[in-house]
C-alpha cells in the first residue's frame, strides 16, 4: 500500500476537535504527478454519542458541505476518493444536507443534544488562510448548533499536539484532510489508509471485518475494474454508516 506520509503528525495541517476537527497539512506535491486532497468530517465510532450510527447520520445530514466547499473555493466532494484515484466512485451516495431530517435522526437516537455538554471544536491554525478558516468555523459551528449541540472552538498551533490526542476519547469528531500525489493515488486509496482496521491514519476507531475484506481483496485483485468495484463497495458501506463525510476536494 502506498503511504502518503510517515506519521499522522506530518499529515495534518488544519485540524483537531473534541466535537469536530479541522486538519490538513499536505506535503509539497512531488514532480511525479499532481496533488489530490480530500477534506472530510470523521467520527470516533468507539464512544458515545458517535458510536450510534443514527447520531453520526444526524450530524452528516446537518453539515452543509456545499457552503464549506464554497468557503475556500474548493470542489464539492461527491465521494471520499477524488477523481483520478483508482477507487473513485462518481455515483457514490452521500447523506444529503437536510436540517429537519438531521433533527429527526437525532430524536430517533434517543440522545439529547446537550447530554454530553460542551463539545470543543479544535483547530490547528496553520496552512490555511485565516479568512477561509474563520468562515468554515462559522459554518461548522452553526450546523452543529442547529442540532442543539454545544460547541466551543479551540485552536492548536502545531501538528504534534493533535497527533498526541487524536486517538483519545476526548476527540469525538474530526474534520481534516489527506493528500497524495496523483501517482500515489493511482496505486492505492484513501480508504485503505483511513478505514481499514489496520489503516495508518484510522483515527476513528472504526472496525468492520466486511470492509477490511473488501479492501484486502481489492488490493490483491489483478485487474483495475475488479479493484475499483470492490473499493466502491467498501466506500459505500463507510458512507452509509457515516463514519466519514467527504466535504471537498482540492485537485492541483
Amino acid at each position: 500500500m502506498h503511504r502518503p506520509w510517515k506519521s499522522l503528525a506530518s499529515a495534518l495541517a488544519l485540524g483537531g476537535v473534541v466535537a469536530a476537527t479541522l486538519a490538513l497539512a499536505p506535503p509539497a506535491a512531488s514532480q511525479s504527478g499532481s496533488a489530490v486532497v480530500t477534506w472530510f468530517l470523521g467520527f470516533n465510532t468507539t464512544i458515545p454519542p458517535f458510536s450510534d450510527v443514527l447520531v453520526r447520520r444526524a450530524v452528516a445530514t446537518a453539515i452543509d458541505r456545499s457552503q464549506l466547499a464554497a468557503a475556500g473555493n474548493y470542489r464539492l466532494a461527491t465521494s471520499l476518493e477524488p477523481p483520478g484515484c483508482i477507487g473513485h466512485n462518481p455515483v457514490a451516495r452521500l447523506h444529503p444536507y437536510n436540517p429537519q431530517l438531521a433533527k429527526d435522526l437525532l430524536t430517533q437516537s434517543g440522545i439529547k443534544p446537550d447530554e454530553y455538554g460542551e463539545l470543543g471544536l479544535w483547530v490547528i491554525s496553520v496552512l490555511t488562510r485565516a479568512d477561509v478558516r474563520k468562515r468554515e468555523l462559522e459554518i461548522l459551528t452553526a450546523n452543529l448548533r442547529s442540532l442543539g449541540l454545544l460547541v466551543t472552538v479551540r485552536e492548536f498551533g502545531n501538528y504534534d499536539a493533535f497527533d498526541r490526542i487524536a486517538i483519545l476519547p476526548v476527540v469525538r469528531m474530526s474534520y481534516w484532510g489527506v493528500r497524495w500525489t496523483g501517482a500515489g493515488c493511482a496505486q492505492g486509496t484513501f480508504l485503505e489508509t483511513l478505514v481499514h482496521s489496520k489503516g495508518e491514519f484510522n483515527r476513528f476507531g472504526y472496525r468492520n471485518s466486511e470492509v477490511d475484506s473488501l479492501l484486502d481483496r481489492a488490493r490483491s485483485a489483478s485487474d483495475r475494474l475488479t479493484r475499483t468495484r470492490l473499493y466502491n463497495e467498501a466506500e459505500q458501506r463507510v458512507l452509509d454508516e457515516a463514519v466519514i463525510v467527504p466535504v471537498w476536494w482540492d485537485i492541483r
